[in-house]
């Protein structure tokens, strides 16, 4: 309702054949003038995807009439795609393009049944044209929604039948001022005046529904074969109803599909069909696999993903936050709950980022420290933690934590008696353990590195991996610390061109004296790493 599109279209067509009408404009100037119109049109709005497709299918029907040619709304729609991606053919991957094609199509196959169901159901006149119109385009568009945005709206047909009687009025009212304002302003703003009123009506109805419960569900990103099922299903479904409600089809309706044999044979394929996907879903979870560590890439922070042989889910830390990187990145690993979430200290370039994910994914356990003194970072996830009840464990040195069968956390720092006074120092290391393999969380930390050294041996702090302290920064990793962990490989998180310099170049030159394999997120992007119950090794860098 709020983009240009192909409702924007009609009414520039119906508005000018009307006055080219009044004039008594011949037909093929009228169709001639108004194409031209359009293209301005395109132009005006930038080429814009929604925008593109309806002038390019209206011109198209108008060029048919022009040569005496009967339109075809599938060639007119494969034709202005077709055009759209001569021009661009990277426009196949932009959203507004395939919401676009994908509501226009919705209407065309399924409006007319649509609209009939809801007849039967007592629902007539102009609201049934508009729920029928609704419901058709949101057929095609939802599984798309849910699997670009991991959302799905069940408040749809009252925010479009809230805010339809205004989308004419608005769209008239502004040809208008435009229009007027060519000749006077003064006189324009007559007309913006209640042109504004109602664009402010139609926004307030608009954010007023996107508050409804259920307006935004959110859930996990689907499998390709989810949609395709479907799609399936809707199509078969249509197509049944369109042999049911033709009177020259009904015989063959009441033949072939309404025997009690086929009736049964489709309902029975349909069952197989969804208990085999979710019982081979079910499997998937429940066979114990490798250990998987995802250290994500979330620019100038830190955040890993640990996903246990048996599918017990761990997340360290959740980056800045300043987009929804890491609950965006759960969602498309089909990842809405969490057993644990470890946040290493309160810097937002920590823990900003677990906000969203604490907010709207289920989390069954929260390990923090002990605090030195409560910033606003720690208070806003706090109140979050308090408001949905969720489990805190506060740790601290000499805590170990079974996650799950053969895998271990144990808490090395802080103490129970803080030694410093700010948030770094006071940061998580925990060593994970999964029978032979391990890796080492560091946090932030700088001058804790001799507290830890002092009180834990060599062994116990030897590690396969080292998360890298302070994203490699020159205060953080010395020589001795490097030497005692003993890493073979080193994960720092790091922005790209990032403002402090990190990681720092004695930093690097202290883990390659120690042949320490090094992997960045700013020049390698993601870190995928497997585990096997043996402790080999298998690592993937999203660039390369």
């Amino acid at each position: 309702m709020l983009s240009v599109s192909g409702a924007h279209t009609s009414y520039i067509i119906l508005g000018i054949t009307y006055i080219l009408s009044k004039s008594k404009t011949p037909k093929k100037w009228t169709y001639i003038i108004t194409i031209l119109v359009l293209v301005l049109f395109m132009f005006i709005t930038n080429f814009t995807a929604s925008v593109t497709r309806a002038c390019f299918m209206s011109i198209i029907v108008l060029g048919a009439n022009l040569l005496y040619r009967k339109q075809d709304f599938y060639t007119s729609i494969s034709i202005s795609l077709l055009i759209i991606l001569i021009i661009n053919p990277f426009s196949i991957n932009e959203i507004g393009l395939e919401l676009s094609y994908l509501g226009t199509i919705g209407i065309i196959v399924f409006n007319r049944n649509v609209e009939k169901v809801l007849n039967k159901i007592k629902i007539k006149g102009k609201i049934s044209k508009l729920l029928s119109v609704t419901i058709s385009a949101q057929i095609m568009i939802m599984p798309i929604m849910e699997l670009k945005f991991n959302t799905i709206s069940l408040t749809f047909f009252v925010s479009n039948i809230l805010v339809s009687p205004f989308l004419g009025i608005n769209i008239i009212l502004g040809f208008i001022t435009i229009f007027v304002s060519l000749i006077s302003f003064t006189l324009a703003k007559m007309f913006a005046m209640p042109l504004n009123l109602s664009l402010k009506a139609l926004i307030f109805i608009s954010s007023f529904t996107a508050k409804l419960p259920l307006s935004s569900i959110l859930i996990k990103t689907p499998y390709l074969i989810s949609i395709l099922f479907i799609y399936c299903i809707a199509f078969i479904s249509n197509y049944i109803l369109t042999l049911y409600n033709s009177k020259r089809n009904l015989r063959l309706f009441q033949k072939k599909l309404l025997k009690r044999k086929n009736i049964k044979t489709f309902a029975i394929g349909i069952l197989i069909i969804i208990i085999l996907f979710n019982t081979f879903s079910w499997l998937y979870q429940i066979i114990p696999k490798d250990l998987r560590i995802y250290f994500i890439d979330v620019g100038q922070g830190d955040s890993c993903l640990i996903i246990t042989p048996n599918n017990k889910k761990v997340l360290v830390d959740g980056g800045e936050g300043k987009t929804d990187i890491v609950l965006s990145y759960l969602l498309d690993r089909r990842i809405n709950k969490l057993d644990y979430i470890m946040i290493s200290h309160f810097d937002s370039d920590h823990c900003n980022g677990l906000i969203d994910v604490i907010q709207k994914l289920e989390v069954k356990n929260i390990l923090i420290s002990k605090q030195s003194y409560f910033c606003d970072e720690y208070k806003n996830i706090a109140n979050i933690i308090n408001s949905k009840r969720i489990k805190v464990t506060f740790v601290k040195k000499g805590d170990k934590l079974n996650i799950d069968k053969n895998v271990n956390l144990d808490i090395f720092y802080p103490p129970q008696n803080l030694e410093y006074n700010d948030l770094n120092n006071n940061s998580i290391v925990a060593k994970l353990t999964y029978n032979k393999f391990s890796i080492l969380f560091t946090g932030d930390i700088e001058k804790s590195e001799g507290n830890i050294l002092g009180k834990f041996t060599a062994n116990e702090l030897k590690s396969t991996i080292i998360k890298v302290p302070h994203h490699g920064s020159k205060t953080s990793s010395s020589e001795e610390f490097i030497k005692t962990v003993n890493p073979s490989i080193a994960l720092i998180g790091v922005g790209e061109n990032n403002k402090f310099g990190h990681p720092n170049g004695e930093v690097l030159q202290r883990l390659n004296d120690i042949n320490c394999t090094i992997y960045r997120t700013d020049k390698m992007g993601e870190i995928d790493i497997r585990v096997s119950k043996k402790g080999e090794l298998k690592l993937k860098k999203l660039l390369k």
